[in-house]
């Protein structure tokens, strides 16, 4: 009779055991952590509240006809003037992007705009143009346009810039 003892008291007691186990509770589907139906992204848009946009910096720039990778860049505001500097191991560039840092599309000032090219300058801005198309002044980004011709005097060699972007560059 132990024996029968045994085989019923063990099941109870994990039948006790598993009933007081604690359940986690079910979270719903908008903060589960996964991409649920109806969502647009992880917990959010579609039928969950809208998605945060996702801020990428970017700058692109091309040099007579090739995209360029730049390694560094700068965005300052120094003595009432914008300038965007940005360079890599043979070229650097430095666009001078006036003073409102406004909205908008200007022509751009050859003083403060120039190249250097393997140590080469390009001190001549011509056919410049930039536009800055936000300007966020709570979180210090700006993000803009730019495209202008340096060329050296004296010389017939020209650097010519195109489809330059920023896009949300920090400040």
């Amino acid at each position: 009779m132990t024996k029968h003892v045994i085989f019923l008291v063990f099941p109870a007691i994990l039948l006790i055991f598993s009933a007081c186990k604690e359940e986690k509770p079910v979270k719903a589907a908008c903060e589960n952590g996964f991409l649920d139906a109806g969502e647009t992204g992880v917990d959010c848009g579609g039928t969950c509240p809208p998605c945060v946009p996702v801020e990428i910096p970017l700058l692109y720039v091309e040099c007579n006809g090739s995209q360029v990778n730049m390694s560094s860049k700068s965005l300052t505001y120094s003595n009432g003037s914008w300038s965007l500097l940005i360079s890599n191991d043979t070229l650097s560039i430095q666009i001078a992007l006036g003073n409102s840092g406004t909205v908008g599309t200007y022509p751009l000032s050859s003083a403060g705009s120039y190249a250097a090219k393997n140590g080469v300058y390009y001190l001549n801005s011509s056919n410049g143009t930039y536009s800055i198309s936000a300007h966020d002044t709570t979180n210090n980004k700006m993000s803009g346009f730019f495209q202008t011709d340096f060329s050296r005097y004296g010389f017939s060699d020209t650097l010519h810039v195109r489809n330059g972007q920023i896009e949300f560059l920090s400040y």
